[in-house]
């Protein structure tokens, strides 16, 4: 279960009658789905502070590491090809961490961070689109219905306009392209 949203709030909102995530199955996996989502729009964890370990590769002699376990509260372990740094040859920056000298090589850091508390935003941003396709379960393909009145057309699996304004003060800087 990855979902920061708690049933309790799923259950009152959706008038639910059962009394866990194990009950509405379909409810847990939207959940988690839409926490993945989520994370994936801003680019970031949106959990409470935890351990995460993120790898990849330094290319040009890039001078930043740019970490989704944000904001960064401690900073275990930082190895490069292999090396482990010591904190002199590095800083915390607001998206990761910065590096005091060129490397161009693989990289494995390992951190602690994440909100101390959820943000009532991402929490709220989290519940609406959870509630948005559970309540849409049957109808989250793209469909448009037409009568004498006119036509409209439903969106399918997408992050709710409203949701996105929510999210972006938590967007990360590469996410908007910085």
């Amino acid at each position: 279960m990855t979902t920061i949203v708690d049933f309790d709030d799923l259950k009152s909102v959706l008038d639910l009658e059962k009394t866990s995530f194990d009950d509405y199955p379909d409810l847990e996996l939207i959940a988690d789905r839409v926490h993945a989502d989520l994370e994936s729009y801003v680019g970031r964890k949106l959990n409470t502070v935890g351990r995460k370990t993120e790898s990849g590769f330094i290319l040009d002699g890039a001078k930043k590491i740019d970490l989704t376990n944000l904001p960064v509260t401690e900073i275990l372990s930082v190895e490069i090809d292999g090396n482990l740094l010591t904190s002199s040859n590095y800083k915390v920056g607001p998206y990761g961490i910065i590096l005091l000298g060129a490397y161009d090589d693989n990289y494995t850091v390992t951190t602690k961070g994440g909100f101390k508390t959820i943000p009532d935003q991402v929490y709220n941003a989290e519940l609406t689109q959870i509630v948005y396709e559970y309540q849409n379960i049957n109808n989250l393909a793209v469909k448009t219905f037409s009568n004498d009145a006119g036509s409209t057309t439903t969106p399918g699996f997408v992050i709710l306009t409203h949701v996105m304004e929510m999210l972006q003060p938590y967007l990360h800087v590469k996410q908007v392209g910085f």
